[in-house]
């Protein structure tokens, strides 16, 4: 939930409709809320999202943290700062004295609502269905005023017949959005501009390294970075890579060690005419 910090008005209310914030699905998509819009408490981000291929604003550490978990997940879209523009045509989800406490003092302008994030996923049928999450520390609901907010938005989600739940920070598996934030980078190739060949093409071959015995991740990277004379951190990167795109399997809710043994990896790609699947440890 957010409501804008800077003068609201009704001016400003229009210009963001017009910009088509709030509208939109995937690529299409535009946050309510940018890292230009409102002062932030903390590090704002904007990052590139691998599901959607479009970039996403975080004023916030624990709404980023929760971001990677999802990028990480099987979710089809992830919409953040998502505005619930009709929520004043439901007056009838308003106790009395609630709607005051939402017009703007000075311009009179009613703030625009938001959830951290609306996510898109499969019904298993074929469809879709929508979930809704909010993040909020457990010590900022301690104003009545807040409490009072979070009771609107989830009736809001409650008439849309979209699941909501509020997300406790410090309850989310934070080695596990470590690593993915490790990994996130890499997770698109193009970018990485080498010397020599393209970053696709030594794939395969890292990928046979993997069935390697008595050798450390490390071991095994730079061995690979010798015998084909890459780029310096090229092994690194396609490890990251590989990760990121679950073609190799660790176990995310532990730190990522690369003086793991390399018999510790589990493989998910085709190779030698047969596909190697093997169970998933994250």
């Amino acid at each position: 939930m957010a409501i804008q910090k800077r003068p609201w008005n009704d001016s400003k209310l229009q210009r963001f409709i017009q910009e088509g914030r709030g509208s939109g699905e995937g690529k299409e998509y535009k946050s309510w809320l940018t890292v230009h819009d409102q002062p932030s408490r903390g590090r704002v981000t904007r990052i590139r999202g691998w599901k959607t291929d479009r970039i996403h604003h975080f004023l916030a550490d624990q709404e980023l943290k929760y971001f990677y978990l999802l990028e990480f997940s099987d979710v089809q879209d992830i919409r953040e700062y998502y505005p619930l523009l009709d929520l004043y045509e439901m007056n009838y989800l308003f106790d009395e004295g609630m709607l005051d406490k939402l017009i703007d003092r000075r311009t009179g302008t009613p703030h625009v609502l938001t959830t951290s994030f609306l996510i898109t996923e499969s019904d298993g049928r074929g469809g879709v269905r929508y979930k809704a999450r909010s993040i909020k520390d457990p010590k900022e609901l301690e104003k009545s005023s807040t409490l009072e907010r979070f009771e609107l938005i989830r009736r809001y989600w409650q008439e849309k017949n979209i699941e909501w739940k509020l997300i406790n920070p410090n309850l989310l598996p934070k080695q596990r959005s470590v690593n993915i934030e490790w990994v996130h980078s890499a997770y698109q190739l193009d970018g990485w501009a080498m010397e020599g060949e393209h970053p696709q093409y030594y794939l395969p071959h890292l990928i046979e390294r993997f069935q390697a015995k008595g050798a450390s991740v490390r071991q095994m990277l730079e061995q690979f970075e010798r015998d084909l004379k890459t780029p310096g951190g090229m092994g690194l990167l396609l490890y990251r890579h590989l990760i990121a795109t679950k073609q190799i399997l660790i176990d995310m809710d532990c730190p990522i060690d690369l003086n793991a043994s390399v018999e510790t990896i589990q493989i998910r790609a085709s190779g030698g005419g047969r596909e190697n699947t093997y169970a998933t440890g994250s």
